[in-house]
């Protein structure tokens, strides 16, 4: 049983090209319950690699209010996730 080949058990361990698409599908549900203005600018600046100015423009929000977005996202989001552990 020690010696046994893991050939055979390839059935039981996730795929590593599964788990990335599996984890944003994961983030995109949570990230549809919170309003536009914490989940567009998570959306664009932490998914997407965007700045605070760009997000801004793209939203049409202040900068200081993007930063204030995610803040609050970011702790709605961690705390969804706590919810389902």
């Amino acid at each position: 049983m020690l010696n046994d080949s893991l050939d055979d058990c390839e059935h039981l361990f996730a795929a590593p090209e599964n788990e990335a698409e599996d984890a944003s599908h994961g983030i995109a549900m949570l990230l549809q319950h919170l309003p536009d203005r914490q989940r567009l600018p998570i959306r664009y600046l932490k998914i997407e690699g965007g700045s605070v100015a760009d997000t801004a423009k793209r939203t049409g929000m202040s900068e200081s209010a993007v930063k204030i977005g995610i803040h609050r996202g970011l702790k709605a989001l961690a705390a969804s996730i706590r919810a389902l552990e």
